[in-house]
């Protein structure tokens, strides 16, 4: 329901008051009236009473009309005023509408007819003023405190109209000072070409965007921002609205999740076991560098290609697949693999999503097969030790029966007086194996027997033959003839136990390059500096061809797989002498035998080794075209 307009009258003549109250009164829009004659006590009534319109007359007691005029457009600047008069004086209207009257009429015959409409007209007319005051405050509230930098140009000129807070805020120029400028001034001078085609296009376009532009601040910063412009029209004229958004934390934050996501792909590459994202259909998502370059094989692009393909060639998912278990319960999963002679350890973890269900995959796969080769040879040789164990305790239960044996020969040999020559014949062939089977116990209790000492004094010449009556039977039989070169060599400083396996592993791999026989020489020489002890071991089997030379020291390379051949045996021998502060150096040429050269540190005089680098062994000049490994 449309409320009374509240109407004030100040009239000093009261039937002429009342004629227009009542004229007001019957009009169609309702009018609630209220008449004052006195121009003072109407100002006072005002100050407690607001009202819609005024009727002011020019002729009033105390004062004119136009000083009331005057104190009400002070005190009320948008009271819409109606001023009557009964003398038409174009001078007086002049001066009214000066003062800021919204209307003029003189009282003649037909006036009352048009206060109604004046009054309503004024009423309306100030109400759409103050609505549109109030929208344009509202527009320019949001236009200043926006979040946002705004700049409002001249679409022909690109001279800057408007800018908001915070564009003044974000470029650290006063308004003043940026009003003078066109929009391009703004950027930094690489900036325009782009910009100056960005404003063409919200030319031409209505529209347009454009990333990653540097504005220019009062203190000469460069200042990152995305702009968004528009073309809008006033009236009959067109400006440029652009919308400046401050990037410089996008930017900030780009660059600290590159360098995360950089640092992650490093770490990712880095390690040496194959790793893979995979989604619910074993679908590859990414890989790191080793996995990529252990699938290269089977697939020349990773991204979407099964995973069962890439690392195995394979068309269906592993057996028992680990992934199903982790996808159904969100636990990491593992599984043991075995594929073409390898066995491969497969782990899988979930990777959650938003909802914390499992989206994706990690899956670690690890190749063991080396690792399990090292289990068998651990297993191995605990047995070799066991061995080892029970064969001292045999030798030490040999000896019994042996002194026994010794004891009843010597006693018929004394018995007889050497009177039956075939017996003493006989009973000399028993002496000789007594002493050979005391040898050869001797030799295993010496060799089976574990040192006290973790380094100590060690007689190499005499520990070198402890290890040949070893394998004095291989040698008979495969008709090897040993040939010794001592020096009378110094003790050395190392492990006696560590030694024995060196030694053995050389002269057994010497032997074995000679199944039709040969000679295996050994030679022991001292260093002329007094640090070292060389022991050299130079057979004339089969030798080493030169690609095969350069891995004989790498754990599991082998020659001899089917004799049983582990490839560990010169890989500990090497790792052995190394961990010892020694050196073990070979070179060889096909068909012509290898030479070992064990070198070890000398015992000095304080019962101790000197530090010493340890030097190279290069071959003689002039030598044959041999090949030599080692340090």
């Amino acid at each position: 329901m449309q409320r009374d307009y509240q109407i004030l009258i100040i009239e000093d003549h009261p039937e002429q008051a009342h004629l227009m109250e009542l004229i007001l009164r019957r009009h169609g829009q309702p009018f609630s009236v209220r008449i004052i004659h006195d121009p003072e006590e109407g100002l006072a009534w005002l100050k407690h009473n607001p009202v819609d319109a005024l009727v002011l007359d020019y002729s009033l007691p105390k004062m004119s009309g136009l000083e009331v005029l005057q104190l009400l457009k002070k005190e009320y600047p948008g009271l819409p005023v109606i001023m009557v008069t009964g003398q038409g004086d174009e001078r007086i209207a002049v001066e009214a509408m000066r003062h800021g009257v919204y209307d003029y009429l003189v009282k003649t015959k037909d006036f009352l007819d048009l206060l109604p409409r004046v009054v309503t007209r004024a009423i309306e007319e100030q109400q759409l003023s103050s609505r549109l005051e109030q929208s344009e405050q509202r527009y320019f509230a949001l236009f200043d405190k926006a979040g946002i930098a705004i700049f409002i140009a001249d679409a022909d000129s690109y001279r800057l109209y408007q800018a908001n807070g915070m564009a003044l805020k974000l470029l650290g120029q006063p308004v003043e000072a940026l009003l003078q400028k066109s929009f391009i001034n703004l950027c930094v001078s690489r900036s325009l070409p782009e910009v100056e085609e960005f404003l063409a296009r919200i030319k031409s376009e209505g529209q347009a965007n454009l990333d990653q532009v540097m504005l220019v601040h009062a203190d000469r910063r460069l200042i990152p921002v995305d702009l968004t412009g528009s073309l809008v029209s006033v009236g009959n004229h067109q400006v440029i609205q652009c919308f400046a958004r401050d990037i410089s934390e996008k930017l900030k934050m780009q660059r600290q999740l590159l360098l995360s996501r950089q640092r992650l792909i490093s770490l990712f590459d880095g390690i040496t076991d194959p790793i893979s994202v995979q989604d619910r259909d074993h679908n590859l998502i990414m890989g790191n560098k080793r996995y990529m370059q252990l699938t290269a094989a089977n697939t020349p692009g990773l991204v979407g290609c099964k995973c069962h393909l890439a690392l195995f060639g394979s068309d269906q998912p592993c057996a028992n697949c680990p992934a199903f278990e982790t996808y159904r319960t969100g636990e990491s999963r593992f599984i043991e693999i075995f594929h073409q002679g390898r066995t491969y350890h497969i782990w899988t973890f979930p990777m959650a999503g938003l909802d914390g269900k499992p989206e994706f995959l990690v899956e670690y796969a690890k190749d063991v097969t080396d690792q399990k080769e090292i289990e068998k040879q651990l297993i191995k040789s605990e047995k070799l030790a066991t061995i080892g164990l029970l064969s001292s305790g045999i030798a030490h239960e040999l000896r019994n029966p042996l002194n026994i044996i010794e004891t009843a020969r010597y006693s018929i040999e004394d018995g007889l007086g050497h009177t039956q020559p075939e017996i003493d014949r006989k009973l000399e062939i028993i002496k000789k194996n007594i002493r050979r089977a005391s040898v050869i116990i001797e030799n295993l209790l010496q060799f089976s027997r574990h040192s006290v000492h973790e380094r100590e004094p060690v007689d190499v010449e005499k520990l070198i033959d402890t290890t040949l009556s070893l394998v004095e039977k291989e040698t008979s039989v495969r008709n090897i003839i040993l040939e010794k070169g001592y020096g009378g060599v110094p003790r050395v400083f190392f492990s006696l136990d560590s030694l024995k396996q060196v030694f053995l592993n050389i002269i057994y791999n010497a032997v074995q390059a000679m199944p039709s026989g040969g000679v295996l020489r050994i030679i022991t020489t001292a260093s002329s500096d007094e640090k070292w002890v060389n022991v050299e071991f130079t057979d004339s089997g089969v030798g080493i061809s030169p690609e095969n030379l350069s891995h004989i020291f790498t754990p599991f390379f082998s020659t001899k797989r089917e004799s049983g051949g582990t490839g560990l045996g010169l890989y500990l021998s090497y790792t052995i002498i190394k961990r010892e502060g020694g050196d073990i150096l070979a070179r060889s040429r096909e068909g012509s035998g290898t030479t070992f050269t064990v070198r070890l540190p000398m015992v000095k005089s304080s019962g101790a080794p000197e530090p010493a680098e340890l030097a190279g062994y290069p071959p003689k000049s002039g030598a044959d075209p041999s090949v030599i490994i080692g340090k």
